[in-house]
C-alpha cells in the first residue's frame, strides 16, 4: 500500500467547500452573526474588509470565532449574488495530513481550484482564497519544506483579482512568515477576533436593543465634539457628560433587564456565551463539562501554539499562570520576585517570554503600574471570565451565588472592556498605538485603570461595591496629578444613586457598571 500526503487535502477539497454543489444553503447560518462580522464583511455596503488589501489575517485564540466568520462572510456574499465558485476554503487544522508537505497540497488544491472551480465563472471576478489555523503549516525546524507565505505569494501573483484570508493563534505567526519571504508589509494587515463582548451578548438576547432608537452607539463617544478626546483637549466635560446622558435614556426603562445579565456575563464570559445555534442566555444553563472544555481547549492552544512563535521550555508554566491569574483574580498585583520564586526562573523569563507569549494568544494580559520606570509587581488580568470561573471554580455556581465572587470579576471583565475602550477611541482619531491599560497607585488610594487618547492619560475607577468615596478620592488624586480634565468612577448595582450618570465634583462622571460595558 503506498501513502502519498500530499492527495489528502485534494481528495476532500469538496467536502471542505459544500457551496460549490449546494450554494448557500450548504452554511447553516448562526442565530447571530458575530459582532466582528458587521465591520469585516459590511454587509451594509460595498466591499468588505477582505478585500482592503491583498491579504488579510484573522488572529485570535482557539474558540473565538474565526472559522465561524469565514463561513459567515462566504454565506452573506453568495446570498448577495457573488458565484460560489469565488471562495476556496481550505481547513489545515481538520486533519493532521494536511498539515504533511503542506506547500506542496496547498499548492495542488489552488491549481485544482484554478482549472476545474473557478474556470466556471469570469476569473476576473474577486475570488478569495481562505487558509484557516494556516499556523498549523509552519515548518521552522524542516528546511527543505515551505512555510506559508512562498506558496500565497506565487497564489497572489497569479491573479490581480484575489484575495487571500489567513487565521492564526498570534500576530507574530503571520508577521514572521510573510517577513521570511519577503511579503511587503503594506500589502497585509491583521485584525485580532476577541471573545464577544457584554454589548453584544445583550444584543443576541434582546435584539429590540439594536433597535436605531435604542442601540446605544459608542461611536459619537469617540469622535465628535461630545466625545471625550473633545473633552480632554478643550477641558470642558459639559458635553461629553450630556451625551452620555442622552444614551442613558436610551435604555433607562430596560434597565433592570441589562442589569440582570450581568452576572450571567461575568460568570460565562465572551467565549462560552456565543454558541453557533444561538447565545446561551443564562450561565446556570451551563454545566462543568461546558468549563471544562474551555479548560482543555486553552491546555490545547498553549501546547500546540506556543512552540511556533516562543523559545519556551516549560510551556506548562504558562498554564500554571493563567491558573494563578485566576484565583488572583486581580485583587492585587503580585511581585515579580514572587513569581520567579514560584516558577524558579528569572525575572528576565517571566517578563520577556511568559508573559507576552500568553499576550500574543489573547490570554492574558499582565499590567505594571501607570508612570513607572521601574515596576517591581505585575497585575494579571485573564482576558475572559469564562476562563477565569473555568480555571478556579469548575462551573458557575459560585459566581451566582457569592457577591464577592461576582465583585471580582467585574474588575476582570472592565479591565478587558477598557482594553477594547481604548483601542476603539485611538482607532477613531487614527492614533496608531497599540491598547494599554495600566494602574495608578496614589496616597489616597488605587486607580483600576489608566489609558490614554494622544497622549492624555484617563483614569477609571471600579467601585463594584460600596463605598464610592475612597475610589472617588484616588481617581481625583490622579486628575489633580497629571492635570487632567476628565476621569470616571464605574459604580455596581448594590451602589446606591441619585442620578445614575452624575459629575462628582468638577471632572469625574460617575456611570452604572452595566453602562460602562455597554459604552465599550
Amino acid at each position: 500500500m503506498s501513502i502519498d500526503a500530499g492527495d489528502a487535502l485534494l481528495r476532500t477539497l469538496h467536502d471542505h467547500n459544500p457551496w460549490w454543489e449546494d450554494g448557500a444553503a450548504a452554511i447553516a447560518p448562526p442565530a447571530r452573526q458575530k459582532s466582528d462580522f458587521y465591520h469585516l464583511v459590511r454587509p451594509d455596503r460595498a466591499g468588505s474588509q477582505f478585500e482592503d488589501q491583498p491579504l488579510l489575517g484573522l488572529v485570535g485564540r482557539r474558540g473565538a470565532g474565526k472559522t465561524t466568520l469565514l463561513k459567515q462572510f462566504i454565506h452573506a456574499r453568495i446570498e448577495q449574488g457573488a458565484h460560489p465558485e469565488q471562495f476556496l476554503y481550505l481547513p489545515f487544522d481538520a486533519d493532521p495530513l494536511y498539515q504533511l508537505q503542506s506547500d506542496d497540497q496547498l499548492r495542488r488544491a489552488v491549481r485544482y481550484y484554478e482549472s476545474r472551480i473557478l474556470g466556471r465563472i469570469d476569473e476576473t471576478n474577486p475570488h478569495f482564497i481562505l487558509l484557516d489555523d494556516v499556523h498549523q503549516i509552519e515548518h521552522p525546524n524542516k528546511p527543505t519544506i515551505d512555510g506559508w507565505g512562498a506558496p500565497v505569494t506565487d497564489i497572489l501573483e497569479a491573479s490581480a483579482s484575489r484575495h487571500v484570508v489567513v487565521t492564526a493563534s498570534a500576530d507574530v505567526q503571520i508577521e514572521r512568515e510573510l517577513d521570511s519571504v519577503g511579503f511587503p508589509r503594506d500589502q497585509y494587515d491583521t485584525q485580532p477576533i476577541l471573545p464577544e463582548k457584554f454589548r453584544d451578548y445583550l444584543f443576541t438576547l434582546y435584539p429590540d436593543l439594536e433597535e436605531p432608537d435604542r442601540r446605544v452607539s459608542p461611536t459619537s463617544i469617540r469622535t465628535g465634539e461630545n466625545s471625550l478626546p473633545t473633552a480632554l483637549d478643550t477641558g470642558d466635560v459639559s458635553p461629553l457628560l450630556a451625551e452620555l446622558r442622552e444614551k442613558f435614556e436610551q435604555v433607562a426603562d430596560v434597565e433592570p433587564r441589562i442589569q440582570s445579565k450581568v452576572v450571567d456575563y461575568l460568570a460565562m464570559g465572551g467565549t462560552l456565551s456565543y454558541e453557533q445555534d444561538g447565545v446561551v442566555e443564562s450561565a446556570s444553563d451551563l454545566s462543568p463539562a461546558d468549563y471544562a472544555r474551555l479548560r482543555d481547549d486553552v491546555r490545547t492552544a498553549l501546547y500546540q501554539e506556543v512552540p511556533g512563535f516562543e523559545s519556551i521550555k516549560t510551556i506548562a508554566d504558562l498554564e500554571r499562570l493563567c491558573a494563578l491569574a485566576a484565583h488572583n483574580r486581580a485583587t492585587e498585583p503580585i511581585r515579580y520576585q514572587t513569581l520567579v520564586d514560584l516558577f524558579d526562573v528569572d525575572r528576565r523569563t517571566i517578563a520577556d517570554s511568559y508573559l507576552p507569549a500568553l499576550a500574543e494568544l489573547y490570554l492574558l494580559t499582565a499590567v505594571t503600574e501607570y508612570d513607572n520606570a521601574r515596576p517591581r509587581s505585575v497585575q494579571l488580568y485573564l482576558r475572559d471570565t469564562g476562563l477565569l470561573t473555568a480555571l478556579a471554580d469548575g462551573d458557575a455556581a459560585r459566581v451566582l451565588s457569592d457577591f464577592e465572587r461576582e465583585a471580582d470579576l467585574a474588575r476582570v471583565a472592565g479591565f478587558d472592556h477598557t482594553m477594547r475602550f481604548a483601542y476603539g477611541v485611538n482607532a477613531a482619531q487614527n492614533n496608531e498605538t497599540e491598547p494599554a491599560v495600566q494602574f495608578w497607585r496614589g496616597r489616597k488610594g488605587t486607580v483600576d485603570y489608566v489609558f490614554e487618547i494622544g497622549g492624555n492619560p484617563v483614569p477609571v475607577g471600579l467601585a463594584y461595591r460600596p463605598p464610592v468615596d475612597d475610589t472617588l478620592a484616588s481617581v481625583q488624586e490622579f486628575l489633580d496629578a497629571y492635570d487632567v480634565p476628565v476621569g470616571f468612577v464605574v459604580t455596581g448595582d448594590t451602589v446606591p444613586a441619585d442620578d445614575p450618570i452624575t459629575l462628582r465634583g468638577d471632572r469625574v462622571i460617575q456611570i452604572p457598571y452595566w453602562f460602562y460595558l455597554v459604552l465599550c
